[in-house]
């Protein structure tokens, strides 16, 4: 018998498997340094185990299966928050998760205070003092790995960012559909995002990196005018203000409630919805009117995280 064991234990054989671009997250990170910041990533995965009767370490369409299920009810359209930290706050409500928290900027150290109302789901906490990449990637890898049967050894999970080639352009930015009846329509979910100008067919990265960096502070929230509750006096789309009063954004959709503070300066206004058509359209805008010499139809190439977007023609 033990002979048997010993023969039946030498025939069993061991492999990897990996899936790249298994899927793509979007979320915002609550970072303690700098506030609500967007975010997207590939996500690439390799599992070991022993293998099957078919030769498998396991199959991959149920992996990608599990895989998108998992993180579409985990961090996916989540504002990750470091839990642990001092500087976040919670209280449980009648109308929700309320999370209050503070901001200290590297650079001028002025604090900024945030709010957040949002039913359950909406946040993702995380037992962390700050949140970075290899966090969120280990706990990505654990909760995959708790679905898994236990032939399965190990489950390493690797996010990866949009590269960026020379002269490219990105901002991040978080925003809330109030109308969508999917996780769009929570309030602080975000991107890490391209953009994209061309006026008379010719490139403008002058334009890009105007948009990106100072029109949208390259960390910005997006919001609506019809969003905003008791806004200020001559405030208008296509605008961002200079001082970090709190502007409050408050609506109400199919799950639930949403209300946030957010500092003023950190809030890009456009006139309809917060969508990425929306978006793409009031950065348009803003080129035809500042009375930049422009010599031909403007084209402004907007994406919504990776690989996906909207085009503005003006």
């Amino acid at each position: 018998m033990e002979d048997k064991a010993a023969h039946q234990e030498s025939k069993e054989r061991y492999g990897r498997l990996f899936i790249n671009d298994i899927d793509k997250i979007d979320c915002a990170i609550f970072d303690p340094s700098v506030g609500v910041v967007g975010q997207s990533w590939s996500v690439d995965i390799t599992v070991a185990g022993l293998l099957d009767a078919n030769g498998f370490v396991y199959d991959f369409s149920l992996l990608k299966k599990l895989v998108k299920q998992v993180l579409k009810s985990t961090v996916d359209h989540t504002l990750v928050i470091p839990a642990q930290s001092k500087l976040v706050h919670y209280q449980e409500t009648e109308r929700g998760e309320l999370w209050r928290l503070q901001a200290k900027s590297r650079l001028t150290g002025v604090n900024s205070d945030w709010s957040y109302l949002c039913p359950k789901g909406a946040v993702y906490p995380m037992r962390a003092m700050q949140v970075t990449r290899e966090i969120i990637e280990a706990e990505c890898s654990r909760l995959i790995r708790h679905r898994l049967p236990e032939e399965i050894s190990s489950v390493e999970v690797h996010l990866r960012k949009e590269e960026v080639v020379s002269g490219q352009s990105f901002f991040r930015y978080s925003h809330g559909i109030t109308g969508h009846e999917g996780l769009c329509q929570r309030l602080f979910h975000g991107h890490r995002s391209l953009i994209e100008v061309q006026v008379a067919d010719e490139r403008r990265h002058d334009l890009e990196q105007w948009l990106a960096h100072e029109v949208l502070g390259s960390v910005v929230h997006i919001a609506s005018l019809t969003q905003l509750v008791n806004p200020p006096a001559g405030i208008k789309s296509g605008t961002r203000a200079d001082n970090t009063n709190p502007l409050t954004i408050s609506y109400k959709a199919s799950l639930g409630d949403y209300e946030a503070t957010v500092p003023a300066n950190r809030v890009f206004l456009v006139e309809d919805e917060t969508s990425i058509e929306s978006i793409a359209y009031e950065l348009a805008k803003l080129i035809a009117n500042e009375g930049i010499e422009i010599g031909g139809p403007i084209k402004v190439k907007c994406f919504e995280g990776i690989g996906k977007g909207a085009i503005a023609e003006i």
